[in-house]
Formats: structure tokens, sequence, C-alpha cells
């Protein structure tokens, strides 16, 4: 099957070939009221700065998503990680209308410590955010955060604080309802 992107919606076909996809669960407050949100266009994009990007999509009526409004309004966002326990409450936080997601979701915000957006206290690794920038590409808008504080709880590390990648389950996504585990893993060497 071939087909001109142009001509139809690549949308079933991005979000089901480029899997799994990790998911930023980006929490934020400011003119849009507190909000949480989950995002699965979202990867990590420089060390040196550190910087992630997560690119919201529009509203049904072609306007900006909340994170998105707080984030341009206040400059700042938290990136949770959410793994396979927080799957559901994760998903609660899509649902679109009124309300703290904080609370329909039933997890816990915290204060972070460099930026005005709060974290969730339940996920394991958290990069609090400044946003660097902006850019528009159609229907989403690419958000670059670079990261100035993380938080990582003692369930995901070695005995000598490093990122214990065994004990974080990180949730990925896959297409329509689909979600997938990090269980699964193996080890290949690459060529020097």
């Amino acid at each position: 099957m071939e087909f001109d992107p142009e001509s139809e919606s690549m949308y079933r076909w991005l979000s089901g070939a480029v899997v799994p996809r990790p998911v930023a669960w980006v929490s934020s407050d400011g003119p849009a009221g507190r909000n949480l949100a989950p995002y699965s266009f979202f990867n990590v994009l420089c060390v040196a700065p550190p910087v992630l990007a997560f690119a919201p999509g529009q509203t049904p009526d072609g306007g900006q998503k909340d994170t998105l409004r707080n984030a341009q309004e206040t400059g700042s966002f938290v990136v949770n990680l959410v793994t396979v326990d927080l799957a559901e409450a994760m998903v609660a936080t899509a649902a679109t209308g009124d309300g703290d997601e904080f609370d329909l979701a039933d997890v816990t915000a915290a204060p972070a410590t460099e930026v005005d957006a709060p974290r969730v206290v339940e996920a394991p690794i958290s990069f609090e955010c400044r946003l660097h920038d902006t850019l528009e590409l159609g229907s989403n808008t690419a958000t670059f955060g670079r990261v100035v504080h993380f938080h990582a709880d003692e369930s995901v590390l070695t005995p000598d604080g490093k990122m214990d990648t065994e004990q974080f389950d990180a949730l990925g996504r896959l297409a329509a309802d689909g979600y997938c585990t990090t269980r699964d893993r193996f080890t290949l060497s690459r060529p020097d």
C-alpha cells in the first residue's frame, strides 16, 4: 500500500508505526489552571543542555491545550514519567473537560523545587523544565523544555545512586488504546 500523505490523515500511520513511544505526563499551572495531561509525542532531544520536548495538538475547536497555554504563560512545566502502575490514572487525565486532573486521577501534587508547576509525587521520575522554545508544526506545537531539576524515587535507583533501568518499568504508547511495558529486555553490544 502506498499513498500521498497530503491526501490522507497520517495520525493512525504515525502513531501505529512509531512505537513504543514514552509518555510524558506533563503538569503545569497558570492562567488555564492547574493541569495534568499525557502526551506520547514526546522524547529527549539534547543532553547538554538537557532538553525534552513534547508536542501537544490542538483542542477540538482548534485552540491551544491548557498545558501549552500554561507553559507559554509561566515559562515552566514538569514532565513526569509514567509506569504501569500509574497507567489508569494517566489515562483518566486524558479526558477533556473542566476540573483538576490531579483530583480526577487521585494523584498527589507537590511543589516543584525550581519551577512554578506541581509534580506528581507518585511518578518515580520527574523533570522540572523551563520553557526553552516552541515551534508550531501545523496541528501540533513542539514544546521544548530545558531540565532545571530532576527527581528520582529511590525505588528506581541502584545502591550507588544511578538509574536502575531494570526497576523502572516505563509505560510505552502504541496505537489507539494500546500500551506496552519495558519488562522484556535484552542487550546488544554496539560495534567499536
